[in-house]
């Protein structure tokens, strides 16, 4: 473990700390349209479910049922997979954003009720929230997990983001 440790930290020193499928992310998100704040906020998010991976086909460790960027399980993965089926996609990187794009802007359901959605929508998109904020709002709506882990916090790896973003 100590190899991989040493390799990744290489990676991250050649590459200025962001993976090639970071980045990819990244860019993904902005070119939907996503702010700096909102981009630095949901990837923050990523990074934690995934461990820094960034890796589409993530499964969870240990006994979850976990899978992909944000770790879809239960009915939000339920809803994922009749997503990729009615609109005749492959699960990538890019369909898993875009179903939680669709989820947040409401234009897909189900995945989260009607006050969620207008609460994280507008944290996402008003401009008025800083990157921390809207990791922890992304977390507690869409994502239901821990907002400090063994990997970080949630919070400060967004405002680690929002500082590369700049």
């Amino acid at each position: 473990m100590a190899g991989l440790d040493f390799l990744i930290g290489l990676i991250d020193k050649i590459t200025g700390g962001k993976s090639d499928s970071k980045t990819e992310v990244i860019e993904y998100l902005q070119e939907k349209g996503y702010s700096d704040e909102a981009v630095a906020g949901i990837v923050a998010n990523i990074e934690v479910e995934t461990g820094g991976s960034f890796d589409y086909k993530q499964q969870e460790k240990g006994k979850g049922k976990g899978e992909g960027l944000f770790q879809y399980s239960g009915e939000m993965k339920n809803s994922y997979k009749d997503y990729l089926k009615n609109n005749k996609k492959k699960d990538s990187m890019e369909s898993q954003i875009d179903f939680m794009d669709e989820v947040v802007k409401g234009t897909w359901s189900p995945g989260l009720g009607n006050m969620d959605k207008t609460i994280l929508k507008g944290e996402l998109f008003s401009g008025k929230f800083s990157p921390d904020r809207i990791a922890e709002s992304f977390n507690t709506i869409f994502e239901k997990g821990k907002l400090e882990t063994d990997y970080g916090n949630r919070k400060d790896i967004a405002l680690g983001i929002y500082e590369e973003l700049k």
